[in-house]
């Protein structure tokens, strides 16, 4: 974007559209011209902003054209973005192991190839096919250096379920024949979804997996949320992305190798690149940006800029629509504004509002918010992310840092399918940011009485209190009833006035919340604790949140271990949800107090450890078949690289020790453990096939026995 007239005169795109189409003031030329081209111009090949056609797209705004200033990169050579981070093109590294060649070639062409409504300008108009080769092989030799790992499983149809439940529907569409629990995407084809490029011609299983796993090693702006996926999930997802059908992804092969590239045409492509000033809007290592071009009033009058109707050969050229047209002369002509004082721009422009609202404005749209999936016993609040509204008063910064940082102890509401992506890299801008627009001098923070805190547990409980662990989990303590957030530490999440505000009219915050109001009007429900008084009982509970010692009043007595199972003359075997071993874990307890647990998923030994068995108290009686852990510290888990199989049950033998049925790799395996004398014998026996791979736990001494078809391990401890 090159320059344009700022004054009083209007800006130089309003002159030029005045001469061409008759209009005197520029309010009638914006509507005749957004009439004009909402008839004639085509909507493909234009740029896709979803904060825009969200939100500006019906009527011009300079709101909509501050989003787009920023989203179509002309702050990247201009300067001036309003947003909190502007918008950044890629990281433009290992292209050539990621990336196929003619796939870039023909984006570079036309990024419309590439991706619809893609939001990279046409910049090689005027640039011959020679010199464009050249660029695709300056680009081939920026880094290859890369070590994708060698995955031996991968289940596409399991990725389409993390595909549709992490979030990414939030942004891009979902598949057309996946059903989520409130309905399927079959003929739903949102407007506002960003378009996936076509996968199989643009990359390979291997490189989107690795894409998928760390993407703001790439898109360092966060317009692409890194979604906090493990090693299977990203290759999962991939598979799903690029339809592989297959289950061993090291059958398919990565990237086509480039062809080699000669020094001077290297040289060639990277004066070309520097010419463009691509450096500008990517990040490619040597290069530097051409200094910021100012806005200026100086300009021909009919001189050539990036809102040309027409492409100009070393200008940038965008497709616009006519509303993107409109509401960029609306913002360049008037007075731009500097920053987002209510957060409206950025919001729109990163696409928060695809899963939160803030102040009534945005969340799910219809279109998406069946696919947002969690615990429904606690109605949209255990499927929906949290309001924005006013967390910049809610949260303590410290708090709020982690959140962006995506650190694990951030995550509190687990419950919910659909994942917060860390922006790690702005943590602490976004946090600064929130704090200064929702900052409440007036505010005043709880003043807690110590000879209060113990009526705060009372309050807390349900005796005689307010009930709130009914709901609310406590630390380790599980809610008697449905298993809202942990409200044990609320003061490292919290600041005290927000929660004092909060208390007296939750539905204030998120209408519809299943948290009542124990104190309407700001009068007390409880008038016999602290004598009623609302500020000292809600005082209390804050203090006993901060400083008290032990749990509120009401939870079930589990001391003596009345839900411990103890293997007796036989071993115990309890399914459960393990860390560590997945939601299809069974448990084996034997007598002599060392155990085992057993991935029913992948078919495949996970734990082992000694001492005391398991609690079984959350899995028969707790609603929210929490991640359980074994009753022990002494745990070793197994390691990888012993393969993956399809589980198909599991037998007892005559002393009631288990033999897990595993088909690998088209052959049956009989797998069996048992304990004697104090170690674990793992017996492992199939009747064709080669012997098949296994690995151990970790830290524990392993003697093996083979014969034909049949090996055995014994572990022990020093």
């Amino acid at each position: 974007m090159r320059a344009f007239e700022t004054g009083a005169g209007g800006g130089q795109i309003f002159g030029v559209l005045r001469r061409r189409n008759g209009f005197g003031k520029p309010s009638c030329l914006l509507l005749a011209v957004f009439a004009l081209f909402c008839c004639l111009s085509p909507a493909k090949a234009s740029p896709h902003v979803v904060g825009f056609e969200r939100f500006h797209s019906e009527e011009p705004t300079a709101e909509g054209g501050a989003v787009l200033y920023s989203e179509l990169g002309c702050a990247s050579c201009h300067g001036g973005s309003a947003t909190v981070v502007p918008r950044q093109g890629p990281r433009l590294i290992n292209l050539s192991q990621r990336i196929e060649r003619d796939w870039l070639v023909s984006f570079l062409k036309d990024p419309e190839s590439g991706r619809e409504g893609s939001n990279m300008p046409q910049m090689f108009h005027g640039v011959a096919d020679g010199e464009v080769e050249a660029v695709v092989a300056y680009l081939g030799s920026v880094g290859k250096d890369i070590k994708f790992p060698a995955d031996r499983h991968a289940n596409a149809e399991r990725g389409s379920a993390l595909y549709h439940e992490k979030g990414c529907i939030a942004c891009h569409a979902p598949t057309s024949d996946f059903r989520s629990p409130h309905g399927s995407g079959e003929a739903l084809v949102p407007e506002l979804a960003i378009a996936h490029p076509d996968f199989q011609k643009k990359t390979s299983l291997e490189a989107l997996n690795l894409f998928l796993s760390s993407p703001s090693s790439y898109r360092t702006d966060g317009r692409m949320p890194h979604i906090q996926l493990d090693r299977q999930e990203s290759l999962d997802i991939a598979a799903h992305l690029i339809d592989y059908q297959g289950s061993d992804p090291r059958e398919l092969s990565g990237v086509i190798l480039w062809p080699k590239a000669s020094a001077e045409l290297i040289e060639s492509g990277k004066a070309i690149v520097t010419k463009l000033n691509c450096a500008s809007c990517h990040d490619l290592p040597g290069l530097k940006a051409d200094a910021m071009k100012p806005l200026s009033r100086v300009v021909e009058e009919e001189g050539a800029h990036c809102l040309s109707s027409e492409p100009t050969p070393g200008v940038p050229y965008y497709d616009l629509t006519a509303p993107q047209l409109a509401s960029l002369n609306l913002f360049l002509t008037g007075a731009r504004p500097e920053n987002d004082p209510d957060g409206q721009l950025t919001l729109a422009a990163m696409n928060c509002y695809a899963c939160h609202d803030r102040d009534g404005v945005g969340g799910p749209t219809s279109e998406t918010n069946h696919f947002f999936i969690g615990d429904e016993g606690l109605g949209d609040s255990g499927r929906l992310p949290p309001p924005l509204t006013g967390i910049g008063h809610k949260l303590q910064g410290d708090w709020m840092k982690s959140v962006f940082a995506g650190e694990a102890e951030s995550r509190v509401r687990p419950y919910m399918s659909t994942q917060m992506p860390p922006y790690a890299a702005h943590a602490e801008a976004f946090t600064k940011w929130f704090q200064e627009m929702d900052a409440k001098p007036e505010a005043k923070d709880i003043v807690i009485r110590p000879d209060d805190i113990e009526s705060g547990r009372k309050l807390l409980g349900i005796h005689g209190g307010t009930n709130c662990i009914t709901c609310h989990n406590w630390g380790e303590q599980k809610s008697l009833g449905i298993p809202a957030l942990d409200i044990s530490n609320l003061d490292a999440r919290l600041q005290s006035s927000w929660f004092h505000e909060y208390l007296i009219n939750p539905a204030s915050y998120r209408p519809g919340t299943l948290m009542p109001p124990l104190w309407p009007g700001g009068q007390s429900t409880v008038p016999d604790v602290l004598e009623g008084d609302t500020d000292r009982q809600i005082a209390a509970i804050w203090g006993f949140i901060k400083d008290g010692q032990g749990s509120p009043e009401g939870f079930p007595d589990r001391s003596g271990g009345q839900f411990e199972l103890v293997p007796g003359e036989r071993p115990i075997i309890q399914r459960t949800f393990l860390e560590g071993a997945g939601t299809k874990a069974i448990l084996v307890g034997f007598p002599g107090e060392i155990h085992l647990a057993y991935d029913g998923s992948l078919g495949y030994p996970s734990l082992v450890w000694r001492g005391k068995f398991f609690d079984a108290y959350d899995t028969w009686f707790t609603r929210a078949a929490p991640f359980e852990n074994p009753l022990s510290d002494d745990v070793y888990a197994f390691g990888e690289g012993g393969g993956e199989g399809r589980f198909s049950g599991y037998q007892l033998d005559a002393n009631g020790n288990p033999v897990f049925l595993i088909e690998r790799d088209g052959h049956m395996i009989e797998e069996s453990f048992r304990v004697e004398t104090g170690k674990l014998i793992r017996s492992l026996k199939w009747e064709d096939g080669e012997a098949p791979k296994v690995s151990h736990p970790h830290g524990v001494e392993v003697a093996s026995e083979a014969s034909a078809k049949s090996l055995t391990f014994i572990y022990s401890w020093k």
